[in-house]
């Protein structure tokens, strides 16, 4: 029984000490041991995690004064590319941030895209495209990818900005009354306050540091006398409660053309209007911003009858269907 035990005891201090060297030398050397593993395997998990950080985060510019990468002027400046529309908002795309994503005179590939999405010092080449349903033109950066890399694709939708439609036809249209001279003047309020209302679903929340401010005069002919056949827009005004401010970031199309118009230019039948969004705007979260086109004309009576200020709020705007699509990245 004796020499049992001594052969059972031997055994298991032999056999322990082998297994704390087993770990150390797998330790010490790991990729002798793990070098098995395929590399298929980590094209997945980067791609995967570029995934995540394109359709769950918002991104992150180089100066946090105004968190918002995709208005800055150059690449160096954007350290984080996220295309989601604010934290939290998984799945949910800003088509602000899928456009300068996506703009490859404006980002190089494959260098911005490594160091402000991929990170790391690995020279991974990758595909990135989005394919939105019912939409032929899709989008992507990168070549075609080989027989072999790693891949994910995660359902997406992309926020459309809205608009403020103004339609000639069913507005109440001004009654010119003998020597009266009638406003020639259409005005729009953007109450900011009342657009950050956070219980809005952030599908169609409207944020003007980031979304676009569109209006359009539709039927604009309904706006004019009886012996008029155009009217000449003479400025357009923005002010942040009542004072004017500078703000030149926007542009102006006339009788549906496919280029912006200049002010002094005549129209008839439609106005399409866009107030960009810039870092620092110059106005505060709870400012009222009015946007005021001018007709005035020195006819008696004048051409343009237009009247009334409308208000660019969730009652009034007007909601495209947001695009459904598949945001595929593609690792190799």
């Amino acid at each position: 029984m004796r020499d049992d035990a001594v052969v059972t005891f031997d055994f298991l201090v032999g056999f322990t000490i082998f297994i704390i060297a087993f770990i150390f030398v797998a330790a010490m050397i790991p990729h002798t041991l793990f070098s098995v593993q395929s590399s298929r395997i980590d094209y997945d998990a980067v791609a995967y995690r570029t995934g995540v950080i394109l359709t769950e985060d918002p991104g992150m510019p180089a100066s946090p004064t105004f968190p918002v990468w995709e208005q800055k002027a150059i690449p160096q400046d954007v350290i984080r590319m996220g295309l989601s529309v604010e934290p939290g908002t998984a799945h949910i795309l800003s088509k602000g941030k899928v456009e300068r994503f996506f703009n490859d005179t404006f980002f190089t590939y494959p260098d911005d895209y490594r160091r402000s999405l991929l990170f790391g010092e690995y020279p991974y080449s990758f595909n990135i495209t989005l394919m939105i349903r019912g939409d032929p033109f899709i989008q992507s950066i990168g070549p075609t990818p080989p027989e072999s890399y790693g891949a994910v694709r995660r359902v997406v939708v992309v926020k459309e900005p809205s608009w403020l439609v103004v339609d000639g036809l069913e507005d109440t249209q001004f009654l010119y009354e003998g020597n009266e001279t009638p406003p020639q003047q259409f005005s729009v309020e953007v109450p900011m306050e009342q657009l950050r209302n956070n219980s809005v679903d952030p599908l169609f929340r409207i944020n003007p540091k980031t979304d676009p401010i569109q209006i359009e005069i539709r039927n604009f002919q309904e706006y004019l006398n009886t012996s008029a056949n155009d009217a000449t827009l003479k400025q357009v005004k923005i002010t942040r409660k009542g004072v004017p401010i500078t703000y030149p970031a926007y542009d102006i199309w006339l009788d549906e053309n496919s280029t912006p118009a200049t002010l002094s230019a005549k129209l008839n039948k439609s106005l399409s209007f866009t107030l960009y969004p810039v870092p620092e705007p110059p106005w505060g979260d709870d400012d009222m911003i009015t946007i005021t086109f001018d007709f005035t004309e020195d006819d008696d009576p004048p051409k343009t009858l237009i009247m009334g200020t409308h208000i660019y709020d969730y009652r009034n705007a007007t909601f495209p269907n947001p695009g459904q699509g598949i945001l595929e990245v593609a690792v190799w």
